[in-house]
């Protein structure tokens, strides 16, 4: 339950804190940034920091409530975790209670005394996972939260909640870490080296992503796509190729951590088409996080958007029931086309 302090958000949190010291704290914030640069973590620092004897402040870690946190027995923090839990989807059960779902719901936890006194806070962790109906549970409980309530939605893709979620939650920004930032955190998990020094460097200032990468072998995803964009390895080798990789990913089944694997090589991909795009605008290529690939594209503007459009497709269809085989074959058929097309194309009579 306890969290330290996430490294640098600390003028966020401090900035929400006295928000609520003043009586102007909403009940309902949306957290929102990049993908795994501490959003979640900084979520349950500060309502660690509210529940704290000393608070709202950064948590002593002496009083009886962070006592209790830290022993996991403080009931007045509830949190939903829905990928922790092995579930791709945070679905309504989540939300209201459902034959088959979680015990423990938003609505069942909010319906219960404070055990503290004080305030219940709810945190829900990459909200962009809740579909339509659960989405449309929550906005009962957004417009009418009952007394000494906060919810907090953490989420990196928050253009994909409806907007009645949006316009009833204030919306809290937080920028990527640095390269310093980034390193300790990667140095704290263990990682170091070259391997993960290029991780932290593609992860574009993200602790969660550069880890991500590191355990999802994304050098060797990365070595594999160099190959198919140079014609060495044929593009639908090389998705099994990727897919036979020793990696960690979640998932309750095998299924779910392959779709999760066939997920972090499209990002990867995605990753390399941003950069074509950006020296396409006068980037330097020492500055991009794959700018030695991106440098041996001769791909046009529009071959290079729309070879970018065809895997953005390709992500959005990865949430379904589609093989991950299919998924990456489809996306590296597509970097070899780029390819073809870049090619001069011979002139009439040439070869006569």
């Amino acid at each position: 339950m306890w969290a330290s302090e996430p490294l640098g958000h600390r003028s966020v949190v401090e900035g929400l804190w006295r928000a609520h010291t003043q009586g102007r704290l909403s009940h309902a914030l949306l957290f929102q940034g990049a993908a795994g640069i501490g959003k979640f973590m900084a979520a349950r620092w500060f309502v660690q920091g509210l529940a704290c004897a000393a608070g709202p402040a950064a948590p002593c870690g002496d009083c009886g409530p962070c006592k209790r946190l830290a022993a996991g027995s403080f009931a007045d923090i509830f949190i939903i975790d829905a990928l922790a839990d092995g579930e791709d989807v945070l679905k309504v059960g989540y939300i209201s209670p459902r034959d088959g779902g979680p015990e423990k719901t938003i609505e069942s936890f909010l319906a219960l005394r404070s055990a503290e006194g004080g305030l219940r806070a709810v945190i829900v962790r990459e909200f962009e996972r809740a579909n339509e109906s659960a989405q449309n549970a929550l906005l009962k409980t957004l417009e009418e939260p009952g007394r000494n309530t906060l919810l907090i939605l953490e989420s990196a893709h928050p253009d994909v909640l409806l907007a009645t979620v949006r316009s009833r939650c204030i919306c809290v920004d937080f920028g990527a870490l640095s390269r310093a930032d980034t390193a300790l955190i990667l140095a704290r998990a263990g990682f170091e080296g070259a391997a993960a020094e290029q991780c932290s460097r593609w992860s574009g200032g993200s602790p969660g992503l550069a880890l991500e990468l590191q355990r999802g072998s994304a050098l060797e995803v990365r070595e594999i796509l160099a190959r198919v964009l140079s014609g060495q390895t044929d593009p639908l080798l090389a998705s099994t190729e990727v897919l036979g990789l020793k990696a960690e990913f979640a998932g309750k089944t095998p299924a779910a951590q392959t779709r999760t694997q066939a997920r972090a090589a499209l990002r990867l991909v995605l990753g390399i088409l941003h950069d074509v795009l950006a020296l396409h605008a006068g980037a330097d290529p020492e500055s991009l996080a794959h700018g030695d690939l991106a440098r041996g594209r001769k791909w046009s503007p529009a071959c290079t958007a729309m070879t970018l459009r065809c895997v953005l497709d390709l992500c959005a269809e990865s949430n379904r029931n589609i093989a991950a085989e299919s998924l990456l074959d489809r996306a590296f058929l597509a970097l070899r086309e780029a390819e073809r097309m870049s090619r001069p194309r011979k002139a009439a009579g040439a070869s006569r």
